[in-house]
């Protein structure tokens, strides 16, 4: 039985009792938190070993991502979708580990500026191939014309978000 079926009950009983409850799009919107859930728990499945979790990763792949291997404070919260307070604590817990190095942007003292060491990135590209080789799973059996139209429908839902915003 999948773990989904006790939210799928609840919605239909939700939906009973009110029948304009949308029970398909809240189904969709519920499984969508289940399948982050899911991912974030396979993620940090591999990086505990790595003294790691799921937003310090997200970070360090950021970085590595990014020209230079640097990036403003607010555009890396923005990138890894957390608070600057998270973000703030998670960049404390990599510069101890020497991951990270933080200061000013020149000749603008009030942006932080950043960037990935040495030893972040080599851990960075240890980590990513192990986060990537158990998450892809996610995708087994899909051909890649079902994941580009999964790609189009997802990119449309977040533009509908992100015009609410």
């Amino acid at each position: 039985m999948s773990s989904f079926e006790a939210t799928k009950k609840r919605l239909k009983n939700i939906h009973a009792r009110m029948p304009e409850f949308p029970e398909d799009l809240m189904r969709v919107l519920r499984m969508t938190y289940h399948i982050q859930k899911r991912m974030k728990d396979l993620s940090n499945a591999a990086l505990r070993k790595y003294e790691l979790v799921d937003a310090s990763y997200m970070v360090l792949a950021v970085l590595y991502g990014s020209d230079d291997e640097t990036s403003t404070a607010s555009t890396l919260g923005e990138a890894c979708m957390e608070k600057p307070a998270n973000l703030t604590r998670v960049c404390n817990d990599l510069e101890s580990q020497g991951l990270i190095s933080r200061g000013n942007r020149p000749g603008d003292r009030r942006c932080v500026m950043i960037t990935l060491t040495d030893a972040g990135r080599e851990l960075a590209a240890k980590v990513l191939p192990e986060v990537w080789a158990t998450t892809t799973r996610a995708y087994d059996g899909y051909s890649p014309e079902e994941v580009k139209v999964l790609e189009a429908l997802l990119k449309r839902q977040l533009d509908n978000l992100e015009a609410l915003t």
